[in-house]
């Protein structure tokens, strides 16, 4: 302290200023510590909300950075999925084996969606980067014979914003979701001419209803039960549409303003017209009680359910466990291993083919 009364009041000063830093830096660094032990305390592990279902590991993916955002099953049971970070793209077959599809990882630069295609073909739609911040997209297709190249370019006057899903229908037809213009864009042959291609056509923008909050669609699913209607959902109005080829829709559920909005995501209808949904906002995994109009949530916890898909062959519901928030979040470390998760329903409740009415 002599020492210091020695000094000139600049250098006292100085030294004062000095000890306040170091003193909240500190504080900072012990919070930050906190925070990072608090936010890396453990793993979530998805359980089952109700008896009829159990929730176990469908497939671990090999990456730190896989982040799959999207899931979609063929009718033999085999599974893909792809990874939001790297554009990697991964074949699960039924037993759980993952295996890298070539050159995806060097071409594709973020997996939003996959739609398999009766023939064998894979399409992905790439939205160029994990940035939300810009715009852009491409669908890629992967031929049976793995060969990878790009599909249905977009006309010059429209461009993607934010691709997040897409579904194929049994003639071909691409419908694919971008939130960003909240629409539906349309590729593949026309139904008038199968020889003409009609390549991103706006095709179908929801109603209002008289809401003025603007909407901004994302799942999008196939009806099994009729061969010419699409199941879609909206996180931010949380509503959930039923809408024909001819565009003509209808609300299967709204939300509204009831607590806990389930921020939908992924959505599928499986072949007895259940309709179960990715609940993002939730963190689980819900069917669409149409008796009483209600959600009921049958499996949660998850880390980022945003996509969910049937499994024919399995007689299950696939759903990603992405873990996204370390996207975004500083010194959030992801919990791994990335798993899709299965939803297993037991027999008595497995969903069955009903005869469209």
């Amino acid at each position: 302290m002599q020492g210091l009364s020695r000094l000139g009041v600049g250098q006292r000063r100085f030294i004062f200023f000095l000890f306040i830093i170091g003193g909240l830096l500190l504080i900072l660094a012990l919070a930050l510590l906190l925070y990072s032990s608090t936010v890396n305390s453990g793993r979530s592990v998805p359980i089952a909300l109700v008896p009829e279902v159990s929730v176990s590991t469908a497939a671990e993916l090999p990456d730190r950075d896989a982040f799959p955002a999207a899931v979609a099953a063929a009718a033999d049971g085999t599974a893909f999925t792809g990874s939001f970070a790297t554009g990697a793209v991964w074949r699960i077959d039924p037993d759980g084996t993952v295996t890298e599809l070539p050159d995806t990882r060097d071409l594709i630069g973020s997996v939003t969606a996959l739609a398999p295609a009766s023939d064998g073909t894979l399409f992905v739609l790439d939205g160029g980067d994990t940035d939300p911040r810009t715009s852009g997209g491409i669908i890629w297709r992967i031929g049976a014979d793995g060969t990878l190249s790009s599909y249905g370019a977009l006309p010059e006057e429209r461009s993607f914003i934010a691709p997040n899903d897409m579904v194929v229908s049994a003639n071909g037809v691409l419908f694919v979701t971008d939130p960003g213009q909240n629409l539906i864009l349309r590729f593949g042959p026309d139904d008038e001419d199968e020889d003409t291609v009609s390549n991103g056509v706006a095709w179908w923008l929801p109603s209002t209803y008289g809401n003025s909050q603007p909407g901004a669609i994302t799942g999008i699913a196939l009806d099994p039960t009729s061969d010419r209607h699409l199941i879609v959902t909206d996180p931010e109005l949380n509503r959930i549409y039923r809408v024909s080829f001819s565009g003509d829709e209808a609300i299967l559920y709204d939300h509204g303003n009831q607590p806990n909005p389930p921020g939908f995501d992924g959505v599928v209808m499986t072949p007895d017209g259940s309709i179960y949904v990715a609940a993002l906002g939730q963190n689980g995994v819900a069917r669409v009680n149409a008796e009483t109009g209600s959600l009921d949530y049958i499996a949660g916890l998850f880390r980022g359910s945003s996509d969910v898909d049937y499994d024919p062959a399995g007689g299950r519901l696939l759903v990603t466990n992405w873990d996204q928030s370390s996207l975004v979040l500083p010194l959030l470390s992801p919990s791994l291993p990335f798993t899709i998760d299965a939803i297993t329903f037991n027999a008595e409740a497995r969903p069955e083919a009903t005869v469209t009415p």
